[in-house]
């Protein structure tokens, strides 16, 4: 926020001079992705004189009452929020603490139907799947390939076969992710389909209505309102949310807003990954309301599956992941430098990210020599190359630079309109049905004209006319923050040589994880060393109004 905002809002608030610097670090935090910001008792002291601010609980600040009118910030011993993110998290407190207390009427949980599903009576995924029968609230949480969507999947089939005309709500923060999760609902649709009589059809009417938490909301981008919310709940009676750590607190307020008094709702997550891009770390604070030995409230509510079945054929990976999580930066050199798994990981320094490019060209150029929309979007599945930043040479737009640089070279095309161009829209666009996230790839027709942009579609690609193509950039490189949700044979990720504040254990470990064959890093040994280790978590006041501590009414 600019000088002369902060010194508006400063004198709109009544605030002395002194004041402007801590108005300043608070918005600054909250750009960081906070909820909440620590005062000093001197500062907490001086933003209490404002009638703009709300004092809650006890604290140096409080040295007078207010009514309950809504004010622009909330000062609750001394720590500040915004009323609007306060609101928000009671509200998200409330309705899961609600959530989490609520049992199912789920008959025979010993059923042979579930025996059937998970013949190991002591499976994670079993106790996964009982949490969804018997609680209103499922917390699966695990890193890729430890068998969440399976899980979910197989609850889904129970519940099908036992309640035959059950509504389910499969949705997810972006539209790749959504689709994945509709695709493996309905590959388990198929292989239960003998072991549960009359569950396929259900599954896949489930599967096939996969969509963004935007669209299951039914979200207005143009009023910024939802036409599902707490005055008309979504008309369904389990809502399965997949990659659960990409929502910020604003989108789990809407979400359990719209949550009927009966749904039942299953989250799926990794809490490891890197958090929203906007403020708030919910699925986080979640986890830690859920640790038993601390007596946390959602502890019954929450199932950890710690198996890793997709990297049991490819150890180097997966070790590597392992060494990112403990922070061990000595243990990710070493994986990233043994010979043994070269077939799986590679390692370039920063300045040799060229070269590392030339182990992933021939997929490049797969996608690029593709001649029909199912050929070139599988091509596209199958590498990317993932950045931290967005700008500079090490950056997004840097390295997409970098391969229409090398594409022209050898004589292929490459350009705004080229035949091949991944592309990554930016904005939500209803009359497309595409929504920011969202990654498809020009082609061109038969007669070598009439170029159409092609995205993935639920049961085959659609094509978009590059008229009605919503705001896009080229998307050869992405940032590790676009490629949650997505998973890719091979991956490339590329940090900056020196330090820097985005490289951090979280965004490492996403971009790792999203690679199921191979992986390849190109960054100097020294950063590598310094985003291995921890930074201080988001500041919210989340954990604190879950355990029942210092809330205010939500309005």
């Amino acid at each position: 926020m600019s000088q002369a905002a902060i010194d508006l809002l400063r004198r709109r608030w009544d605030l002395p001079d002194e004041a402007a610097p801590v108005l300043e670090h608070f918005f600054s935090s909250w750009a960081a992705g906070h909820t909440s910001l620590e005062l000093s008792e001197e500062e907490a002291t001086l933003l209490a004189t404002s009638p703009a601010v709300r004092l809650v609980g006890d604290g140096p600040a409080v040295t007078k009452g207010h009514d309950g009118s809504p004010v622009p910030l909330v000062l609750r011993g001394t720590r500040l929020q915004t009323w609007r993110l306060d609101q928000a998290e009671t509200r998200v407190a409330n309705r899961l603490r609600e959530l989490a207390a609520e049992c199912t009427d789920a008959p025979d949980v010993d059923g042979e139907d579930i025996t059937q599903l998970f013949p190991d009576p002591k499976s994670a995924q079993r106790r996964a799947a009982m949490l969804g029968l018997q609680r209103a609230l499922a917390l699966v949480t695990g890193g890729p390939g430890t068998g969440k969507t399976t899980a979910a999947a197989r609850l889904l089939a129970l519940l099908a076969h036992r309640e035959p005309g059950i509504r389910v709500a499969l949705a997810a923060p972006t539209g790749k992710a959504a689709a994945r999760l509709g695709d493996a609902i309905g590959q388990a649709a198929v292989t239960l389909d003998g072991t549960l009589a009359g569950v396929r059809p259900r599954m896949e009417r489930a599967a096939f209505q996969a969509r963004t938490l935007h669209r299951l909301l039914g979200w207005n981008p143009r009023t910024d309102h939802c036409r599902f919310h707490r005055g008309n709940p979504l008309p369904h009676d389990v809502v399965v949310v997949d990659e659960a750590s990409m929502l910020d607190l604003v989108l789990w307020d809407r979400l359990l807003s719209a949550m009927g008094p009966k749904t039942r709702l299953v989250v799926l997550g990794d809490h490891r990954q890197l958090e929203s891009v906007q403020p708030g770390r919910v699925l986080a604070e979640m986890i830690h309301a859920a640790d038993r030995s601390a007596g946390g409230v959602l502890a019954d509510s929450h199932v950890e599956l710690d198996r890793n079945y997709r990297f049991e054929s490819r150890p180097g990976i997966g070790g590597l992941a392992a060494a990112i999580r403990s922070h061990d930066a000595d243990a990710v050199i070493e994986a990233l430098t043994n010979k043994e798994y070269n077939d799986q990981l590679l390692h370039y320094p920063s300045a040799l990210v060229d070269d590392a490019l030339g182990q992933v060209w021939p997929e490049v150029m797969e996608v690029v020599r593709a001649q029909g929309p199912d050929e070139a979007l599988a091509a596209l599945n199958r590498v990317r190359i993932l950045c931290a930043l967005r700008r500079g040479p090490y950056g997004v737009e840097g390295v997409n630079v970098l391969i229409e640089t090398r594409l022209r070279a050898e004589g292929q095309p490459a350009g705004e309109w080229a035949h091949g161009r991944p592309v990554l829209v930016t904005a939500n666009d209803p009359h497309t049905g595409l929504f920011n996230g969202d990654v498809g790839v020009l082609l061109n027709g038969k007669d070598g004209r009439d170029i159409t942009a092609w995205f993935p579609g639920p049961k085959e690609p659609r094509s978009v006319l590059l008229a009605a193509l919503p705001s896009h950039d080229t998307a050869w490189a992405m940032t590790v923050h676009r490629s949650q949700g997505s998973e890719f044979d091979s991956v490339l990720l590329v940090l900056p040589p020196q330090e820097h504040e985005l490289s951090r254990p979280e965004l490492l470990y996403t971009g790792v994880t999203r690679a199921k064959s191979r992986v390849l890093i190109a960054a100097d040994e020294a950063a590598l060393r310094a985003a291995c280790q921890p930074r201080p978590p988001r500041r919210t006041g989340l954990l604190e109004k879950l355990n029942g501590r210092n809330q205010t009414s939500p309005t």
